[in-house]
């Protein structure tokens, strides 16, 4: 925490004397390809882009056999037969990518799209591995931060893949061929969490800002500033509210039609709550776990219509800083960054705590529903938990990678269709 602390300083002091802490109006009406951006120029040898095509996606594509696909920590993503659990294909990016960085990818029909975390954007075939395109933004050699791409999800919307880079840019590329089809330079380079659409608009916070875009044109609406405060979380959005928490202890819900006017905001009893990626929004409800002055840790839903607190849950396990959170049906669940007793579940309801046993070892990955059971990676297992027996069942698994605590394993399930 110290840690994140002193970045939150730097942070501060670089940003006290640009966020004005008001909304701003932009954009026009003008019908062209990119009119939008107010960076068209590549003025920096970090903006180039480079798109390399190997073959067409043609959009019948198709998952020909069931597979486990998981990007590691050192940052190469691998394929293992879900079956039998042998590895099948490996792809390693090309650009001296450190490790994922919180990046996670996207599997659209029989296509995988993904990052490095320097400057490559990839779309592979599930099945085999071959590449259909990658695209470079900006030169290795020009590149001045160790991790460029950081925590980004690759969203998909219509024939849109977007992407936001340290570099300050913030990209929507073609599916189909990589090539940029806008792009935006936001004020800072703090881009370390993915964009979030609903059907019309994307909405991304930079440092103290929060920006609004028309998705498929580029056109930027209104900027938000904060004052000093960064807004480090991951957003949530539906038609009408984007949710955002800041660096500290409180949520925002700003109205996206309203020039980001706030519609209500929460302040958690604690001053630093490190609300982060620990996120959801389902069902009129705005949940998130957060850190309280005890090192424990609490998990608050929200009414997300008018900011009324539902419930909340003081846990009872190990540890303050969430490495997971996610919902599935009525269940709340996730785990920390302990060493044991870090795997939680709460009935999403009511928020109470329900009572499971442990994993026999500590949770690396994300966890993936598959036939409505939680499935995970350990050390040494793929293992699932059965919601209806509360009951495990571990099978070997030999990922051939160094265990680094420090960034989480990403994995999904792609069965033949």
């Amino acid at each position: 925490m110290k840690n994140r602390y002193l970045l939150t300083t730097i942070c501060t002091l670089l940003i006290s004397a640009f966020a004005l802490g008001q909304t701003i109006s932009l954009g026009s009406d003008e019908p062209e390809t990119n009119q939008y951006s107010n960076d068209k120029i590549a003025t920096s040898i970090k903006e180039i882009l480079n798109t390399t095509n190997n073959k067409d996606i043609l959009g019948n594509e198709k998952v020909e056999k069931d597979l486990i696909i998981v990007l590691k920590n050192d940052g190469e993503i691998t394929s293992y037969d879900l079956e039998s659990l042998d590895q099948k294909w490996n792809i390693k990016f090309t650009d001296s990518s450190y490790n994922k960085m919180r990046n996670q990818f996207k599997i659209e029909n029989s296509i995988l799209y993904a990052t490095s975390t320097q400057k490559e954007i990839i779309a592979a075939n599930v099945n085999d591995g071959s590449l259909y395109w990658k695209t470079e933004i900006g030169m290795h050699s020009g590149v001045d931060k160790r991790y460029v791409i950081s925590g980004q999800h690759l969203p998909i919307q219509g024939n849109l893949i977007f992407l936001a880079s340290n570099n300050k840019q913030l990209y929507a590329f073609n599916k189909y061929t990589g090539d940029k089809v806008w792009n935006y330079k936001l004020q800072f380079p703090y881009n370390n969490y993915t964009p979030v659409l609903n059907k019309d608009n994307l909405v991304i916070s930079n440092a103290p800002y929060v920006y609004s875009f028309k998705s498929q044109t580029g056109q930027a609406i209104w900027q938000r500033g904060f004052g000093k405060t960064p807004m480090y979380s991951l957003m949530q959005i539906d038609d009408k509210k984007a949710y955002v928490a800041n660096e500290y202890n409180k949520v925002y819900a700003l109205n996206i039609d309203d020039l980001a006017s706030i519609a209500w905001e929460y302040e958690t009893e604690h001053t630093y709550a490190n609300i982060d990626s620990n996120t959801i929004l389902d069902g009129g409800t705005y949940y998130f776990a957060s850190e309280t002055d005890n090192d424990t840790l609490d998990v608050i839903a929200l009414n997300s219509d008018n900011g009324e607190l539902l419930w909340k849950t003081s846990l009872n396990i190990d540890g303050d800083d969430v490495r997971y959170f996610s919902k599935y049906n009525n269940y709340i669940y996730g785990f920390t960054k302990a060493d044991t007793n870090a795997f939680f579940m709460l009935n999403a309801a009511d928020g109470k705590q329900l009572k499971i046993s442990q994993p026999k070892e500590k949770i690396l990955s994300n966890i993936f529903i598959s036939n409505g059971e939680l499935t995970f990676l350990t050390k040494n297992y793929f293992v699932t938990y059965n919601l209806k027996t509360k009951k495990y069942a571990y099978k070997d698994i030999k990922l051939e990678y160094e265990v680094n605590d420090a960034f989480n394993l990403y994995f999904e399930i792609v069965k033949a269709n």
